[in-house]
């Protein structure tokens, strides 16, 4: 008996009536001007750029620092911005969640932008009056760190049952995970039905109680007590291999501008060799050496970023 691999009926139909849409400010006259061209990895163009944009501003951020944060998006679809789409599908209702921005994203992204306010231009008043003071609402911090703790545990659940469903195929021992996992699902939907009645503590209790089963779970399969160290390698080592070209690309397209790039090139050779030093310490299975070289390498990105 195989898990389906995303939440079903009951978390879905939470999600599609509003439960988890973050909020977003764009206006139709700043509508992407998408095509009828699917984006998805390795797409490239202004359009990419703009639609990183836009999901940075509507909350489903494509990078927190470096390439593809907020003022640093680039015209590359790499992995970081399939999963901040696959998040913008998910909390959308669009479904399947791909990670593809296709004709129904596009659909639904227009029907977003219609529906949003437009912005309207007030003349001065005649005479000067002294306002009220605006009474700004104060969002509750918790309901962030809930909504957070949901979106990673529903991640990390699909990723989980990827690896179940695999290793079933295979017939390799998997252990208690069936039940962890099962269990894993149960607590994220008390986590989406307490975010719904804005209980968000107890949706980020119960976020965080899914998120033990699914390392459980994990375990159970892998049979290895240094499975999160080497999985948090390899998560480190694909980031910066995506951070690393995507900055070389932005290097690139400053030199054909005509600017000079020799500094930020000798900073990306210096990335590249800690790089294959951190892929040569994963064959080792020395996990925390990769790490530590991964974050240099980073440090080294960054640098050359600020030195175009």
């Amino acid at each position: 008996m195989k898990f389906a691999p995303y939440l079903s009926a009951p978390a879905a139909a939470l999600l599609v009536a509003g439960a988890f849409v973050l909020p977003h400010h764009a206006n139709a006259a700043d509508a992407c001007p998408f095509t009828d061209t699917n984006l998805t990895l390795g797409s490239e163009g202004e359009v990419v750029r703009c639609l990183q944009q836009y999901l940075n501003s509507a909350g489903f951020t494509v990078s927190s620092t470096g390439v593809g944060s907020v003022g640093h998006e680039t015209t590359q679809y790499q992995t970081k911005t399939q999963a901040a789409v696959k998040a913008w599908q998910v909390a959308n209702g669009v479904s399947p969640a791909t990670g593809t921005f296709g004709p129904l994203s596009r659909a639904k992204y227009a029907a977003l932008i219609a529906s949003a306010p437009a912005t309207v231009v007030t003349p001065p008043p005649t005479t000067v009056t002294t306002p009220p003071p605006v009474q700004t609402p104060v969002e509750d911090p918790d309901k962030g760190k809930a909504q957070d703790a949901i979106s990673d545990a529903h991640d990390a659940y699909d990723d989980a049952m990827d690896d179940y469903e695999d290793a079933h195929d295979d017939g390799d021992s998997t252990g208690s995970a069936k039940s962890l996992l099962a269990s894993a699902q149960d607590k994220l939907f008390d986590a989406l039905y307490s975010y719904v009645d804005e209980d968000y503590d107890s949706a980020l209790d119960s976020a965080q109680d899914a998120q033990d089963d699914i390392d459980d779970a994990e375990d159970e399969m892998d049979g290895r007590s240094d499975n999160g160290d080497r999985d948090d390698a390899k998560d480190a080592l694909s980031d910066t291999k995506d951070d690393y070209n995507d900055a070389k690309d932005r290097v690139d397209d400053a030199n054909d501008d005509g600017k000079n790039t020799s500094k930020a090139d000798d900073y990306l050779d210096d990335a590249k060799d800690k790089l294959d030093d951190a892929e040569d310490s994963y064959d080792d299975g020395d996990y925390d050496d990769v790490l530590d070289l991964t974050d240099d390498a980073e440090n080294y990105i960054d640098k050359a970023l600020d030195a175009i």
